[in-house]
């Protein structure tokens, strides 16, 4: 009986259990286009009860008594946790993980919530980077965050952008942001990391989020985050894109048709005949048709017409006779090519609960429009994240990368070998190629070698023994380099809330520059061929211990970390310079029999640092932070070497008040303040308090020369930064971010120039001049529409700010003093225009004029006008090359399965000097071309002008002044793309989980104030004759499995 009681009370107690089990259904989807996910991971919470959706994301599962949440995970989507609350039907809408970054802050040493950060930061996820085909990611932040802006003096494939964060942040240091990989610092360049790998780039701007980096963190921080593997099964994907590069921003006007050259070189020549008085008009015009060819300009183009007959004496117009031309050669497109750009890359996630690894292998190989200009990368990397025990979790990430990048001679400088300049300036009459100049025939070498026209041959006036096409086509300039990059790291979880972190970061970078020119023509012609060999090695030790205490008690949260930062950088530099080579095809010095030069030198630099920093957080309303670091830097004297760095910071949520608190129209309002300082030692000597010599070879013997002068007074630049933000999220659809910010720069770096009585060096370091930027930025996001079907976005953000001297060096003027095109003075910016005053041209003469300023003895001011800019007077003009104000816009919509989205970059305001302009509005130089501005100069029919006339050697004709300072505003459309991703139903049939092909297109348009002028092209406004920018037409592929 007793053994039947219990039985029957078993059965009942089992039955009872079953009744009490809930069973919970419901349908799983993706937030990106309500798409149904299959094989979605559900767990019940605190149990091992599991189940999957099927192919229509629809699941089912059972919850027993005493459980109440449910935990989705699928791979790509962020895991969500859901309370149940007795519903028999949840469901479940995922996020993408790189949409879902947008709420967490990648900070120094960690990672916070957006809620609770109070500093300043700008996020760009991986998505968006990945839009961009850029083989530099620096390139693709223009006008894509507040607070950065962006330059770049070369479009050659693999060259990086100037990033300047709030604006300028010193003259003499490094004004570059602090590069942070995957929580360490990066010395290398960013066109060795692929953007397929990085999840996120998060802009660090404030104190409270820069000063935990001390003496790096002056000039901002840009933290890249890269991807990683996630809890879930593997995934593969492949990436392919194949387009075409050309040039973006468009040559400038240019006189292309010989016929017009020669009647305007003949007038210039006759001008200059004329006007110094060396005869009368019509003897002028006879002299200059006859001599014109034999005595100017050495080549006829035209077959059939004679050299003395080619331009009439009388009228200065071309015989009509000459129509045929001996050879065509046009240096506006002849030189240029349209490059292929490919790029692929595959890569690998996935994991366990203990296990997550992500690997990928990528190509790129972008060719520039130019020859000998490209890059191309191999890449690979590897990230292995495991957990061992309860307590303990270690990972290594290891990438690699080879780059090699093709660059002949694409500096901004002026410089006969710079392609830019020559194909512009030289006149459309002289051929690119060797023809014989009576014929017309094309000549070759002996062995059928193309030979290029050199100049040399038939005395050609403009830059004799050159040839910029012929020198790039017969010369070498590549650099290659090798890139490791690993770091590695242990947690150890010592008590629930306290945890211990160290991370180890050791990179390599290797580069070796191989720079040959041929004896064919050109500066190496005379010396039997040149070669020149640089290799460099740079290896960086970075290591940190980290200690995070992250209590909580109530309503009370508690995040404390405290820190020890070791750094330590060698860097290794092998030149050599040899000439005379037996064989043009051998580029080795071994080939070579003449020494030129041989030098070799090594440096290091560290860092220690000791820092902390505490986060208070009550009821998820009210936020605090507090922050200090002590660095020590090698680059200073012992007794200057220490540098103390702090901050503090608050915010306040008004959405969790209750007055607030379940507003239909407030998602999130919040307030927030920090105030720091920071410093910056990134100043370029190894120790600048010690002297530094150079040895020479002087008959055989050595020289010793003293080549820096040190001083060990010099110290860190510091910085003090304030910043006040509203963040606002309204109607679940309006995100808006703005800032105020002050910064305040002392102590900066600068060259003082010394005394002759004190010798060479001619110039000291001190800390002797200080500067404030202070501005507002704003960042505005807008879902336009968001329905199942159909989402768009509009994106805006804009930076306004003010930069002002507020300390001038001591040995200056305290009124104001010229540093080269600059006027600086207490209230005034770092790059206030300094130059002559253009006043236009004398109607009566067509020479230029120019203000001339004198006082009398009572301080009273006049102006004359004068003609040479000898006699005329150099002013400060009120005029900056710094904007009023940038930024960028950008939308993106997708409907069922297309996606569209633009970007867009702006700038207003400001002014650069077009130098390129002003040499092409020459007075006339021979051989020289002349933009087509040029036909609306004065004339003795054309009296109303602002173009001077034309005179040969007349260099007053377009001397540097306010007319060539040109607006510097422009407007760009950065990228646009059309993609078409296949439902999710249909990739599944055929066991795809995701499939998209997509056109794209990166600076697709570009409008400034005159065709050809690119005003990105630096902080200060010059210019000069540059790469222009590529743009990239495409077509893509991603799929994955």
């Amino acid at each position: 009986m007793k053994k039947f009681l219990l039985l029957t009370l078993s059965v009942m107690m089992g039955v009872s259990a079953l009744f009490a089990q809930q069973r919970v259904t419901g349908t799983v989807t993706s937030a990106e286009d309500n798409a149904p996910l299959p094989y979605v991971t559900i767990v019940v919470g605190g149990t091992t009860i599991s189940a999957q959706t099927d192919l229509d994301g629809v699941y089912s599962i059972n919850v027993p008594a005493g459980s109440n949440s449910l935990t989705f995970s699928y791979v790509g989507m962020e895991t969500v946790t859901v309370q149940i609350d007795n519903r028999s039907v949840v469901n479940v809408e995922m996020l993408p993980a790189a949409e879902m970054l947008q709420d967490i802050v990648v900070v120094g040493y960690g990672v916070t919530r957006k809620s609770s950060f109070v500093g300043s930061a700008s996020v760009m996820s991986g998505e968006k980077l990945e839009k961009m085909q850029s083989s530099n990611i620096s390139k693709s932040l223009e006008g894509a965050l507040a607070g950065v802006q962006i330059t770049s003096s070369s479009g050659t494939p693999g060259s990086g952008a100037s990033i300047y964060v709030r604006g300028i942040g010193s003259i003499s240091a490094s004004q570059a942001p602090l590069i942070v990989v995957d929580g360490v610092p990066y010395e290398g360049s960013l066109n060795s990391i692929p953007s397929q790998d990085i999840e996120s780039m998060t802009i660090l701007k404030d104190a409270a989020a820069n000063s935990i980096y001390g003496a790096r963190g002056s000039n901002g921080v840009i933290v890249i985050t890269t991807k990683q593997g996630r809890a879930d099964r593997v995934r593969v994907s492949f990436e392919g894109r194949v387009g075409i590069n050309d040039r973006a921003v468009p040559a400038y006007n240019i006189i292309l048709d010989p016929g017009e050259f020669y009647e305007m070189a003949w007038e210039s020549i006759r001008n200059q005949m004329y006007y110094s008085g060396s005869m009368d008009y019509m003897a002028a015009g006879y002299y200059t048709s006859n001599n014109l060819i034999d005595s100017y300009l050495k080549y006829n183009v035209y077959k059939g017409v004679d050299n003395q007959s080619l331009v009439d004496p009388l009228t200065g117009r071309l015989n009509p006779s000459a129509s045929t031309k001996k050879w065509t050669d046009d240096w506006t497109k002849d030189v240029f090519r349209a490059g292929i750009r490919q790029e692929y890359s595959v890569s690998a996630s996935g994991g366990s609960e203990n296990t997550q690894a992500y690997a990928s292998i990528s190509y790129l190989n972008d060719e520039g429009y130019v020859e000998k200009s490209g890059f191309s990368r191999i890449s690979v990397r590897a990230k292995v994240d495991q957990t061992i025990g309860k307590f303990i979790k270690v990972g290594m990430n290891v990438a690699y990368s080879n780059t090699e990048q093709d660059q002949f001679n694409t500096s901004v400088g002026s410089n006969y070998s710079n392609l830019f300049m020559f194909s512009q300036q030289i006149a459309p009459i002289y051929p690119i190629f060797l023809y014989d100049i009576n014929t017309g025939e094309r000549l070759y070498g002996e062995d059928g070698t193309v030979l290029y026209d050199w100049g040399n041959e038939y005395q050609r006036p403009y830059s004799s023994n050159s040839n910029a096409y012929g020198q790039m086509m017969t010369s070498k300039y590549t650099n290659t380099r090798d890139n490791v990059s690993s770091r590695a790291f242990v947690d150890v979880r010592i008590l629930k809330d306290l945890k211990f972190t160290a991370n180890v970061a050791y990179d390599v970078f290797n580069s070796r520059w191989v720079e040959n020119y041929t004896n064919v023509g050109g500066d190496a012609l005379s010396v039997g061929g040149r070669g020149y060999q640089t290799s460099s090695r740079n290896a960086a030790l970075n290591i940190n211990q980290l200690l995070n205490y992250n209590p909580t008690f109530g309503d009370h949260e508690l995040n404390v970390l405290l820190g020890h930062e070791t750094k330590n950088d060698q860097y290794n530099y092998l030149y050599g310079h040899m000439t005379n080579f037996v064989d043009n095809n051998n580029k080795d010095f071994a080939n070579a029999t003449m020494y030129q030069n041989l030098t070799s030198y090594s440096q290091g630099y560290a860092l220690e640092g000791f820092f902390g920093r505490v986060e208070y957080n009550y009821g998820n309303k009210y936020y605090a932070t507090a922050s200090y670091r002590r660095d020590g830097s090698s680059r200073f004297a012992p007794e200057n070497r220490w540098g103390d760095f702090w901050s503090v910071g608050a915010s306040w949520r008004l959405d969790q008040e209750g007055f607030l608190r379940g507003s239909s129209v407030i998602d999130q309002l919040k307030l927030k303040a920090s105030y720091g300082t920071q410093g910056n030692d990134n100043i370029g000597m190894t120790k600048v308090y010690q002297d530094l010599y150079s040895i020479a070879r002087v008959d055989g013997e050595a020289s010793l020369t003293k080549s820096f002068r040190g001083n060990r007074d010099v110290t860190w630049e510091k910085s003090t930064n304030f910043n006040v933000g509203l963040e606002a999220a309204l109607f679940n659809r309006l995100n808006l971010n703005v800032d105020y910010f002050i910064k305040k720069t002392t102590d900066m770096i600068y060259n003082r120039p010394l005394a002759p009585s004190q010798g060479s060096p001619s110039s000291l370091l001190v800390n002797d001049i200080d500067m404030q930027n202070s501005g507002v930025e704003f960042e505005l996001s807008a879902d336009l529409v968001k329905t199942r079907d159909i989402r768009w976005n509009l994106s805006i953000n804009g930076t306004h700010y003010k930069n002002q001297l507020t300390k001038l060096p001591s040995d200056k003027d305290p009124e104001g003093y010229q540093s080269g095109s600059y006027w600086r003075k207490i209230g005034g910016s770092l790059y206030d225009w300094y130059t002559y005053e253009w006043a236009g041209v004398d109607p009566t003469n067509g020479l230029p004029q120019y203000n001339k300023y004198t006082k009398d003895d009572d301080g009273n001011e006049t102006v004359t006008i004068v003609n040479r800019t000898s006699e005329a007077s150099l002013r400060e003009i009120g005029k900056s090359a710094l904007p009023d104000f940038y930024g960028g816009f950008s939308t993106s919509l997708h409907a069922y399965g297309f996606d569209l989205s633009a970007a867009f970059a702006f700038q207003i305001g400001g002014w650069v000097s077009d130098s390129h302009y002003q040499m092409l509005m020459t007075a006339g130089t021979v051989g020289q071309n002349w933009h087509t501005d040029i036909f609306n100069r004065w004339t003795p029919a054309n009296t109303v002008t602002d173009i001077p006339r034309v005179e040969y050697q007349n260099q007053d004709m377009n001397q540097g002044s306010t007319r060539f300072l040109t607006s510097a505003s422009y407007l760009s459309l950065r990228n646009l793309t059309l993609g078409y991703t296949l439902p999710k139903k249909v990739a599944e049939k055929v066991n795809i989980a995701n499939l998209r092909i997509y056109l794209v297109g990166d600076n697709l348009w570009f409008k400034s104030a005159r065709k050809g002028l690119d005003t990105r092209q630096s902080i200060g406004g010059g210019t000069g004759y540059i790469y222009s920018a590529l743009r990239t037409y495409s077509v893509g592929l991603t799929i994955a499995f």
